[in-house]
């Protein structure tokens, strides 16, 4: 019996030596978790800005001067509105030849129109001369034959209206396929000249266009971005001129760091958090190349105009990866990683006292992590750095 109290007395003495050994730590500078069990959202954070939809980059198509800028960054613009007047003196000029050019062929079309038509009665008016000579010289070779029959006219009177015939019918062939080559010429020539015209008219219809592009048109509703220029300032073909933007239809350019884009991939949610709310959206694009780090999503949101939200705002979001299933998992502890075994403080019953516990770590999102050993549903952790507590295992709250 009196070895028993011994024993107690050594035990109640080296627990209140371990209790007072174990260092302090004020609870206030410690972050604690509860384990929860239920299911637990993967996500990978990502951060950009929301930018619009659809923008119209106008440039210019052809070198010219600024004559009169008509608009200023802010002001909005319909699709005819004018933004920019351009001037070019040798534009002018060549649209006035080209519309020249245009003209002179088709009163060229109206010339050889008359002098082939003037071709073609002359060589129809000829053929009818020879088919009224036809029929005569054919009389007279009738008549001929007759009186040779009864011996009433020479041998060589008669030979003379048979070939006067013949050779009349010749010609007449010989004639009428001239003819049919004069109205296949001018049939031809007549096309070979409208073809012309229509190619001098669609280059002074271009000539034109190159003129009316002058007054450079916002092509969208919207509101004027940017306008980069000055008045008097010459400008090149292609030439940046002004942007316009819809700002009423938005998406997110994010960027996801490069070691959790291997898990993101199009048509996955995305959740953002913003001061006027949060809204959602779907990953639409994954740029295939990693640039200084990290990877360029664009976002399809499901509402392209969210509640307070302006072109240019920056924006954080969560890429929701997958979702697992009745699991255990915690708030992520500082420095750990998925698949890590790590050594996290419980909390012990009594609630003061706090002992390092070997936890193996799952997948995880940004923020939570899934248990797999080591802890269990309604456990406390510590989950803020516990590097400065290495040489302990057991610390003490106050």
């Amino acid at each position: 019996m009196v070895v028993g109290l011994v024993v107690a007395v050594a035990v109640a003495f080296l627990l209140r030596s371990q209790a007072a050994a174990a260092p302090e730590v004020e609870r206030a500078n410690v972050w604690s978790s509860h384990v929860e069990r239920g299911d637990l959202v993967r996500e990978v954070p990502v951060q950009g800005a929301l930018v619009p939809e659809h923008v119209q980059w106008l440039s210019a198509a052809s070198a010219a001067r600024v004559a009169h800028i008509a608009v200023r960054p802010g002001a909005v613009v319909d699709a005819d509105t004018v933004v920019v007047e351009l001037e070019n003196a040798d534009l002018e000029l060549a649209r006035l030849e080209a519309e020249h050019q245009a003209a002179s062929a088709e009163a060229n079309l109206i010339q050889l129109d008359v002098s082939t038509s003037v071709a073609e009665k002359q060589q129809e008016s000829m053929l009818a001369g020879m088919r009224a000579d036809l029929r005569d010289a054919q009389r007279h070779a009738d008549a001929a034959d007759q009186l040779a029959s009864e011996n009433l006219i020479g041998e060589l009177d008669h030979a003379d209206a048979l070939n006067r015939a013949h050779g009349l019918l010749e010609r007449l062939s010989t004639e009428t396929a001239r003819g049919e080559v004069i109205e296949s010429g001018r049939q031809r020539q007549l096309r070979a000249q409208g073809a012309e015209i229509g190619r001098l008219q669609d280059i002074a219809t271009f000539r034109r266009s190159q003129i009316a592009a002058l007054k450079v048109r916002a092509g969208i509703h919207g509101v004027v971005q940017d306008v980069p220029l000055e008045n008097g300032q010459w400008v090149a073909i292609g030439t940046l001129l002004a942007k316009v933007a819809e700002p009423d239809r938005l998406k997110a350019e994010v960027k996801v760091a490069e070691a959790n884009a291997r898990d993101v991939h199009r048509g996955l949610a995305v959740r953002f958090e913003s001061p006027s709310g949060p809204f959602r959206g779907r990953v639409d694009r994954v740029d295939p190349a990693v640039v200084g780090g990290s990877v360029k999503l664009t976002v399809a949101l499901d509402d392209p105009s969210p509640a307070g939200a302006r072109a240019d705002q920056t924006v954080t979001g969560f890429v929701e990866i997958e979702t697992l299933h009745d699991v255990l998992f915690v708030a992520r502890p500082a420095g750990a990683r998925d698949g890590d075994a790590v050594s996290l403080f419980r909390l012990e019953p009594d609630g003061v006292h706090a002992r390092r516990t070997p936890v193996a770590l799952g997948r995880g999102s940004a923020r939570t992590v899934e248990i797999l050993r080591g802890l269990a549903q309604g456990d406390t952790v510590i989950t803020s750095d516990t590097s400065t507590w290495e040489a302990g295992d057991r610390v003490r709250l106050k």
